[in-house]
């Protein structure tokens, strides 16, 4: 593996003619001892806390045309600066889009794709923990919202069974989206339930009298609690992975998540943590996950609507109001959206039960995403110990309501061990969708026969992205390089991983840092692979990136 700096010119890779090697050894990476105490730690991005915020009058309208001196932000109690101040919560589409990538570039950069979205919203049709009869429903609520785009509406449509499914990438094309709902079957959740007899949709759960209980009777509880544990545990990564997707594309985003439930979650659990860490519990990881990348949850209850008799057990669509309130199916009913209000409010969303037009639910998402309001800060209490820290935001001038996430988790700039590490690269190299937390442009070429399966690739960052470590004469830190091969169904046909250690001298770190850096690795394809998942880790803040490259483009098929 060698190191070497090339330029980027209008943000894409382009190899520059002088090749200067960085080192002709692989790099070790410093041991802790060789790290001063005092020394500099290095990256580009800064500790900017950004809140969205929603306004709205006592009717519920938005009320829009505020401004910075409008607001005041509390950390813990005490008022900060407001640093950041947008009204609108996207950056504007940019006019021009940038330059068609070259043949055989790869990136996970929505803007170098042109595909930079306005107003942001996942769709995500949760069959994993919905009814069947319910999906049905769900499903003509979606087309008919569909078709209620506006132009500047940017959409990506998601499903969840026992995995995440891509129906569709952002686009505002309406017949794309619709077309992607109707090819959408929900054979996947009956094909799960089948190889999974002890698992409990939770919509069964919450719809039968004995429901939750059933875990702890039934002479297999140990295989439906794990079934149920499995359920949180798929759920919980598929909305981290969405925030991950998203992370790079600026501003607020919005996450509807349309599904029949999910188990009761304690308001302290999410609400008031300890401190976050790697193996923090699933679903405040999730939270976190989301609210790192300003996307905001709106979870939309599909046990709400009225469908026809006989299709369900008999609570099913049943109001709230006519459910006896000693009877088991009403606190069973009642946590599940208790459980989607403490998920909403923890991203600074809103849960939508209760409601027969999912529809109507849908499209206030869309509208808070047009008029939310976005306050950045730097905060300056120097704790950054993993702790949660309480945010308040008040209007100064003009009455109104005010819906924005609780705070923020104080994380520590710290290396995660190896274990961690190994796990963050093993869920990057799973997901469905790329990882956008750390930038990357990946260019690949044959380098050898039409008959032979070589392959270089050249996986290009910025180094300013890393946290890196700065002594006196050099700046040092580490990253993890994951090559990971499926074949059609996507199974593992091959994977390659290495350590890198960085120990760049200040002169060349200072070049790196305005051309761009370059790791090179030379791979044999296997037969079998239809695509090949690049995943870069820093080892230092444990920001992942990710980028699946088809492999149909070196290798056509015969």
């Amino acid at each position: 593996m060698l190191l070497r700096p090339q330029i980027f010119l209008a943000a894409l890779f382009v190899v520059a003619v002088p090749v200067f090697v960085l080192s002709g050894q692989k790099q070790s990476e410093p041991s802790p001892a060789s790290i001063s105490p005092d020394s500099t730690v290095i990256r580009s991005s800064t500790r900017l806390v950004q809140i969205s915020v929603v306004v709205q009058d006592t009717k519920g309208a938005p009320i829009t045309g505020l401004t910075k001196e409008n607001f005041a932000v509390f950390d813990e109690g005490k008022q900060q600066e407001i640093a950041f101040f947008s009204a609108g919560s996207n950056a504007p589409t940019p006019d021009t889009k940038p330059p068609k990538l070259p043949p055989n570039v790869f990136t996970n950069c929505f803007d170098l794709k042109g595909e930079l979205p306005g107003a942001v919203t996942v769709i995500l049709f949760d069959a994993l923990n919905t009814g069947v009869e319910d999906q049905m429903y769900v499903r003509k609520q979606i087309l008919l919202f569909l078709k209620t785009l506006k132009p500047e509406d940017h959409v990506a449509l998601y499903a969840l069974t026992s995995k995440l499914l891509i129906l569709h990438e952002f686009t505002d094309d309406t017949t794309a989206l619709v077309k992607a709902v109707n090819e959408y079957k929900t054979k996947d959740l009956a094909i799960f339930d089948q190889s999974n007899p002890d698992s409990m949709n939770f919509a069964n759960m919450t719809d039968n009298p004995q429901g939750w209980s059933q875990l702890g009777q039934s002479s297999s509880a140990e295989m439906s609690a794990q079934a149920l544990a499995d359920r949180i545990s798929i759920t919980t990564d598929a909305l981290s992975a969405i925030a991950d997707h998203v992370a790079s594309i600026p501003g607020r985003k919005n996450l509807v998540w349309v599904s029949g439930g999910f188990p009761p979650v304690i308001e302290s659990e999410i609400g008031q943590p300890n401190v976050l860490t790697v193996g923090s519990d699933p679903v405040l990881a999730a939270a976190e996950s989301l609210n790192r990348a300003d996307l905001v949850l709106y979870p939309v209850d599909a046990r709400g609507v009225e469908i026809g008799p006989g299709m369900s057990p008999q609570v099913r669509g049943t109001p709230m109001s006519q459910i006896p309130s000693q009877s088991p199916a009403f606190f069973n009913r009642q946590n599940n959206r208790d459980s989607f209000r403490v998920f909403a409010d923890r991203t600074g969303g809103k849960a939508f039960y209760g409601d027969n037009d999912i529809r109507e639910a849908i499209r206030s998402a869309f509208d808070d995403g047009r008029y939310a309001y976005t306050i950045g800060f730097y905060p300056d209490h120097a704790k950054w110990d993993g702790k949660f820290r309480e945010v308040k935001l008040q209007l100064k001038s003009t009455a109104g309501q005010l819906r924005y996430r609780k705070g923020y988790f104080a994380t520590p700039d710290q290396s995660a061990d190896a274990q961690s590490a190994q796990t963050l690269l093993q869920n990057a190299a799973a997901s469905p969708i790329d990882a956008t937390n750390l930038r990357m442009i990946v260019s690949g070429k044959r380098t050898d026969p039409p008959s032979g399966r070589k392959l270089e690739l050249q996986v290009a960052i910025d180094p300013k992205q890393l946290l890196l470590r700065g002594a006196e004469k050099a700046r040092t830190g580490a990253v993890d390089l994951l090559f990971f091969q499926r074949d059609a169904t996507g199974a593992t046909v091959a994977a390659e991983q290495q350590h890198i250690g960085l120990n760049i001298p200040l002169q060349q770190y200072e070049y790196l840092a305005k051309a761009g850096m370059i790791l090179e690795r030379h791979i044999t394809v296997n037969s079998q692979s239809t695509e090949i998942r690049v995943v870069v880790h820093d080892a230092g803040s444990g920001t992942v990136g990710s980028i699946t490259i088809p492999m149909k483009q070196f290798f056509p098929p015969s």
